[in-house]
């Protein structure tokens, strides 16, 4: 089932690709391109099946230093204006003060964030890698 938005039937991993890709994709093509070659040599999957945000979160941070945060930043903002647009279907219960409010948001890492909005704890996270 399509919404108008084009977003419903996203699986979870699905939704942080697209949303990741989206913001690579505002620095240009030729910037993204270069970005997930990089990205590639180092072993971290940019392919839609297989993508990990948190490989891809160290992946940035070792390319850019603290300056993958902004990156990171910009990929949780997209996943919030996403959920936003379900907020009819989506119990927030969990996401608490998701698009603003909180000040514990200013000293949370964007990945942090983004793993407490699709309610991934540290466990979880461990199963992965």
């Amino acid at each position: 089932m399509e919404t108008k938005n084009g977003i419903s039937g996203l699986t979870l991993n699905n939704l942080l690709y697209e949303s990741a890709m989206e913001v690579l994709e505002g620095l240009g093509e030729e910037t993204m391109q270069a970005i997930l070659w990089q990205m590639s040599t180092q072993g971290v999957s940019c392919a839609p099946d297989t993508f990990d945000l948190h490989i891809f979160a160290v992946g940035m941070r070792d390319l850019f230093g603290h300056g993958a945060e902004s990156i990171l930043e910009e990929i949780y903002q997209n996943i919030v204006c996403r959920l936003e647009t379900f907020e009819q279907t989506l119990s927030y219960n969990g996401f608490g003060n998701v698009g603003g409010g909180s000040t514990d948001c200013m000293s949370t890492s964007a990945l942090q964030k983004i793993q407490s909005i699709i309610g991934i704890t540290d466990g979880q996270r461990g199963r992965k890698q």
